[in-house]
């Protein structure tokens, strides 16, 4: 349902439309000249560009399709860069409801219902097959399959589909054993290391791929469809399993040497270069569970610190490139206790009253109330699967 600001943004519209409709009735069954011309004044009705655009804002994307057909201009600012950059920020900003993708495999019953234990926040559901890992960006879903990769943008159900090419080495997942926590991370078809994300300058989507043995970096651009290899290969290795994240315009992957140290390497959507990031004091991710995130558009790692029953939330500050630490949950009570068990907890997103939303990886749902110190368990351990924030993006695949 829509709230009062969107219905008030559509009988305005209406109104619009009525105004519109008059004047071409008009326009088309003019009188004499002299009436024509004080008919014409009289009817005529300018809207500026800025208007337009603070009314398609209040709207929901099924409404913003239909408005695409209405004129060239309309299509035009529908279709813009700028209009899709202020209505993600919008959705980001909290000014509505915040949203989460979920994926679901299930074809035996109806789809899960997880918002009446979620509270403040609305899910959104997706059927797919919930075992295979994803990435996601700005309200895009990117799932590869062996030989293929697939772009979703789960509002408008578009879907593209692109050829991978051969895979360099066959997935290890299906070997490893269930206590070791790599099981978990995100094992791509090829033993790829990838990453998907938007270039902050084109706006362009761009899927990343690398491998190490042989060292191969390709790039996929969504728009054309078309693979490209870099010239230069990444500095070092980073383990394929780890999951990355897009940060304004660059995907990052996390390196953990145990014991050792960890690196973090970024990679510019924009230029198609390769950069270290400073890194987190020691002796932090010392932990094969430590996750790199996108929090909230701040790039951020969480921690589990199984002993300690806490997790650990770092964000960056992009200016000062300098980590703080953001929250320190403590896990008691919600964490698993079965001896030699791993397991790990991630961020999913904040809401609009400051708690954060988590999952785990045996697909639980928890949420922790900064104010009163409290985290509780929200859903049980099922065949839905968190996959990221949902935002309606109005980029065409």
């Amino acid at each position: 349902m829509m709230g009062s600001s969107s219905c008030n943004a559509a009988d305005l519209l209406k109104e619009i439309f009525l105004l519109m409709y008059y004047k071409d009735v008009i326009l088309r069954n003019p009188g004499p000249p002299k009436m024509r011309r004080t008919e014409e004044a009289q009817n005529s009705i300018y809207i500026t560009q800025d208007i337009i655009k603070e009314i398609f804002l209040r709207l929901p994307l099924k409404s913003l399709a239909k408005f695409k057909t209405v004129s060239k201009e309309w299509r035009w600012i529908l279709e813009s860069k700028t209009f899709n950059d202020l209505h993600l920020s919008n959705q980001k900003s909290g000014k509505s409801r915040r949203k989460i993708l979920a994926g679901y495999k299930c074809d035996c019953c109806d789809r899960p219902n997880l918002s009446p234990v979620a509270g403040d926040e609305e899910f959104v559901y997706l059927h797919c097959d919930t075992s295979r890992p994803s990435m996601s960006c700005d309200g895009l879903v990117c799932i590869p399959e062996p030989g293929w990769v697939n772009v979703l943008n789960p509002p408008t159900g578009e879907l593209r589909r692109f050829p991978s090419g051969p895979d360099p080495v066959p997935c290890p997942i299906a070997s490893l054993d269930r206590h070791v926590p790599e099981l978990w991370f995100n094992y791509f078809p090829g033993n790829w290391a990838m990453g998907f994300g938007r270039d902050k300058v084109t706006g362009r989507y761009k899927v990343v791929r690398m491998c190490f043995d042989p060292v191969e970096c390709d790039v996929l651009a969504v728009e054309t469809g078309e693979w490209r290899k870099l010239r230069a290969p990444p500095p070092y290795e980073v383990q394929s399993g780890r999951r990355s994240a897009c940060v304004n315009g660059s995907i990052y992957w996390l390196e953990v040497a145990f014991y050792v140290g960890y690196k973090i390497l970024g990679f510019d959507l924009h230029t198609e270069e390769f950069h270290d990031v400073k890194s987190l004091p020691r002796p932090y991710l010392s932990t094969g569970t430590a996750q790199i995130l996108n929090l909230d558009d701040r790039l951020a790692i969480s921690i589990t610190m199984q002993r300690q029953q806490k997790l650990e939330i770092w964000c960056m500050d992009s200016e000062e490139e300098r980590w703080s630490k953001a929250y320190s949950i403590c896990l008691a009570g919600v964490a698993p206790t079965e001896p030699g068990y791993v397991w790990w907890y991630t961020p999913v997103m904040v809401s609009e009253e400051g708690n954060v939303l988590i999952s785990d990886n045996n697909k639980g749902l928890f949420k922790h109330y900064p104010q009163t110190n409290v985290t509780r368990r929200l859903a049980s351990p099922s065949t839905c699967c968190v996959i990221s924030p949902y935002l309606e993006n109005l980029v065409r695949l």
